[in-house]
């Protein structure tokens, strides 16, 4: 199958973790991924999306091989996905967004407007740098975890379980435990100190982009984090704007 060719603008930048990557504009037959429910509920969609986007990573093609890319993609650090996401939403609709979002206290419903570049120089949008001692190892009475940076096989993993609890979540931050990947029979054994020894240390893996950001609403005075990817307009814009004004 002959590769295709590149006629839109290209892209260069680097990821947090310090990999040159090139993107291309996305055509309106790629976006279809945002509606393909199957895609969605397997939590594949990220990858396809991607897929069409990257034109090379570190220097190298994104293989044309399905599987390969795939596999390159899931291996990648979910801070450095983040970034890459946003890199092409930005290339693709725009750096500004108007949203509407619903207030998880009163319920109120109220406009909100984000400028991609300007929260990442402002920092509104953190990009933390990655640390390099790791894996963490956490003893526990029942053994020794590995904790590491998640990546797109992580949140794969995750966007494939029915009812994500704290067992669940916690397990995500585990590249092994006791030589060998972490099972849920193993982890619910576990004493609730040792749980917590191990979601505390994968909650200091800040690594990458953090696509939280802070909403203040307007009608309780609370505020409230959202990650970016919990807005149906950074994805498809205009989906939600206009009822509410702004």
């Amino acid at each position: 199958m002959a590769k295709q060719e590149i006629t839109g603008e290209i892209v260069s930048f680097d990821l947090p973790s310090g990999i040159s990557v090139e993107i291309q504009e996305l055509t309106a037959a790629s976006q279809k991924v945002f509606t393909d429910k199957q895609l969605v509920k397997s939590g594949k969609w990220l990858n396809r999306l991607l897929r069409h986007a990257l034109v090379s990573l570190d220097g190298k093609p994104l293989p044309e091989n399905a599987g390969e890319a795939n596999s390159i993609l899931l291996d990648m650090k979910s801070g450095d996905r983040n970034y890459l996401l946003l890199q092409v939403r930005m290339q693709n609709f725009g750096e500004e967004m108007d949203f509407n979002y619903e207030c998880p206290k009163c319920k109120k419903t109220a406009g909100y407007h984000i400028n991609f570049k300007e929260a990442l120089d402002n920092g509104t949008l953190k990009v933390y740098p990655y640390r390099e001692d790791m894996p963490i190892e956490v003893e526990t009475r029942s053994g020794v975890a590995l904790v590491d940076y998640p990546t797109g096989r992580t949140e794969e993993w995750l966007s494939m379980q029915k009812d994500p609890d704290i067992i669940l979540n916690t397990m995500g931050y585990c590249a092994s435990f006791n030589g060998h990947p972490p099972t849920y029979k193993e982890f619910e054994a576990l004493y609730a100190k040792d749980l917590t020894k191990i979601r505390l240390a994968g909650d200091e893996l800040k690594g990458g982009l953090d696509s939280r950001i802070e909403l203040e609403c307007a009608e309780c005075d609370s505020s409230f984090s959202i990650y970016l990817y919990q807005i149906p307009d950074f994805f498809i814009p205009q989906m939600t704007t206009g009822s509410i004004g702004l």
